[in-house]
């Protein structure tokens, strides 16, 4: 209760009280000194240079006042002020012995020197950790802090746990590491266990803080959904990247997100690969404000074009890549905004000429399946005559290369978006074997996380509102993406482009949606509702929409070959010559134009015989 009411003191109390704990350290070391060398003689040595205590109280206390010893948050310190107490107990022996010498007093065995700045430096270090570590101790049982492991005994580990000691803002339990030679050891006093202790003592823990930030992403996953598993929630502190890059600080803990969980192992772009056709080109991107587009935007602004220029057709994503170009691009970047529409030739047209455009990503489209299921004619109409645009416009003015961002969903399409994108790709087929100045290209890849029409968002956003998370089918499998790894393939497939391929990206392993949605619940600190409705969120299933497939497909034909970057693919396929597709797309503009669903169909099926409509 003393100390207690001794550290809620102000500080100028406290800075007293420590003043007088030095003068009874340094007094009781003087003395114990002279006793601990001389043994039954002290008396008489001390008698003889007694000036020693005074002069070294006096210059004590005035050192350490000008140094600012008495100025430090002892909650908060760290290593560093035994470090410093360690050079100002020095100062004051040293000052104190050459006060003596120059004034030629009766100076005792040097030993007796040693001794004093040993008890002073050591008794004066335990107080002050005493008080340290005591004051922490407080602090903690003041609040209601979490409890928590600590996974990994490796230095971010230790790193994590000194920070945590000093903030007070959990209270650590154990610590568990794979490493069986750590078990039974400890990092400032907490005990390390194997990770299997976790499955005994989970009912005390709040969370588990993963600290191994240099782990490869597949052991980290690993070990991740194991946690999950015991229905304990995980914290992690950030990639070794962020934290060299000074992005984040070490102890930032940040709960693990599911995109975490869904990426994998990074591929370094090839530099080559990524800025040959891209720097110091004059770039068109359609679509700029999309997810893809934008995401391309910002990677093509790394490799330092000439000119970028951004066209979509709303408003409001356009207003917001122009804002982060603003934010985060080099002032030397040239970039020029277009609001419009990729369907209007004469703007096309216009953009293209003024602008001199070398390169075209075209990446506008509709891309939500069950909404351009349901409004088929604006969803033919925006996805396929403003690819044939593009590709008649590129061709006229001599484009070097075009290349269309096309979907998994073009292969054997059960849905209207998925043959939009499919005729697309044979309207880039045909002009590029029509004509020889311009390199027309595709790529083609699955879903990407957080983009408009990915399921993470949509979960995040039904398990914010308290459920039920809806699903289509138990067993509907997707592939992902990261945004930005899409984006970088991309770039780097309009270098290996020669014209006429079908550019095909890895998409890594499929993801089952149901285990998706099960993790995002985990992640959250929630649980699953069973039969007997006990739990926070329920999974419900809704049956597949029209048009949707249990699992997508990247290839028609099956046959693809490598390219110089280990996971873009390429496949040649089959493709329409251009004076067949020519009449069928114009007479397909012409039917949608005035509503003709019907005949609309018809054409669409003329075009990609293995669609099937599906009503």
């Amino acid at each position: 209760m003393i100390l207690k009411s001794i550290i809620k003191l102000n500080t100028k109390f406290k800075r007293l009280i420590l003043i007088s704990l030095d003068i009874f350290i340094i007094t009781v070391s003087v003395w114990f000194s002279f006793w601990l060398r001389t043994q039954n003689s002290y008396i008489e040595y001390l008698q003889n240079s007694f000036w020693i205590l005074p002069t070294t109280l006096i210059l004590g206390i005035f050192i350490y006042n000008v140094t600012g010893y008495y100025r430090g948050l002892l909650t908060y310190s760290g290593s560093s002020f035994i470090y410093k107490s360690a050079k100002i107990n020095l100062l004051v022996i040293t000052v104190s012995i050459s006060f003596g010498l120059l004034n030629q007093l009766n100076m005792p065995p040097r030993s007796i020197w040693i001794i004093i700045y040993i008890l002073i430096f050591g008794l004066n270090g335990l107080i002050r950790i005493f008080i340290r570590d005591y004051s922490r101790s407080i602090t903690i049982s003041a609040k209601k802090t979490p409890h928590v492991v600590i996974y990994g005994a490796g230095a971010a580990g230790a790193q994590l746990i000194n920070s945590i000691k000093t903030v007070g803002n959990y209270r650590i339990i154990f610590i568990v590491d794979d490493d069986q030679r750590l078990w039974r050891r400890n990092i400032n006093g907490i005990k390390i266990f194997s990770p299997d202790y976790l499955k005994n003592n989970r009912s005390n823990i709040d969370y588990v803080l993963f600290s191994i930030p240099s782990m490869p992403l597949f052991k980290k996953k690993n070990i991740i959904y194991k946690i999950q598993e015991l229905g304990l929630s995980v914290l992690e502190v950030p990639s070794l990247e962020d934290i060299q890059k000074g992005r984040k600080k070490l102890e930032t803990l940040i709960p693990v997100v599911i995109d975490n969980l869904l990426e994998r192992e990074a591929v370094e772009p090839i530099p080559e690969l990524l800025s040959k056709e891209v720097n110091d080109s004059i770039v068109l991107i359609t679509g700029a404000g999309g997810s893809i587009g934008r995401e391309l935007s910002l990677q093509i602004i790394k490799t330092k074009p000439k000119k970028i220029i951004l066209l979509d057709s709303n408003e409001r994503n356009l207003f917001e890549i122009i804002n982060i170009i603003k934010t985060d691009s080099p002032r030397f970047l040239s970039y020029s905004p277009i609001l419009g529409d990729c369907c209007d030739e004469k703007l096309i047209s216009k953009v293209i000429k003024e602008n001199k455009v070398q390169l075209i990503f075209h990446a506008a489209a509709y891309k939500h399946v069950h909404i351009v299921e349901q409004n088929p004619i604006q969803g033919l109409y925006n996805n396929i005559i403003s690819s044939y645009i593009i590709c008649k416009v590129s061709a006229l003015l001599k484009i070097k290369k075009v290349i269309l961002i096309s979907s998994d969903k073009a292969v054997r399409p059960t849905n209207i978006m998925g043959a939009s994108k499919r005729i697309s790709e044979i309207l880039f087929q045909a002009h590029d074997h029509k004509y020889e100045n311009t390199c027309f290209s595709m790529v083609r890849f699955g879903n990407v996380l957080n983009s408009s029409g990915s399921v993470v968002p949509l979960f995040r956003e039904q398990i914010k509102r308290g459920g039920p998370i809806t699903i289509t089918h138990p067993d509907v499998i997707r592939y992902f993406m990261t945004i930005k790894e899409a984006a970088q393939l991309v770039i780097q497939s309009s270098a290996l482009a020669r014209g006429g391929e079908v550019f095909l990206l890895d998409m890594g392993e499929p993801v089952k949606i149901l285990n998706l949605a099960k993790q995002m619940i985990s992640l959250s600190g929630l649980s699953l509702k069973n039969n007997n409705n006990n739990g926070d969120i329920e999974i419900i299933y809704t049956g597949l929409k029209t048009g949707e497939k249990l699992y997508e497909e990247l290839l028609i034909n099956n046959n693809s070959e490598s390219t110089a970057h280990p996971l873009i693919f390429k496949a040649a396929e089959k493709y329409i010559n251009y004076e067949k597709i020519i009449p069928l797309i114009l007479n397909l503009e012409k039917s949608l134009v005035n509503y003709d669903l019907q005949n609309s169909f018809t054409i669409v099926k003329q075009i990609v015989p293995e669609w099937e409509k599906s009503y």
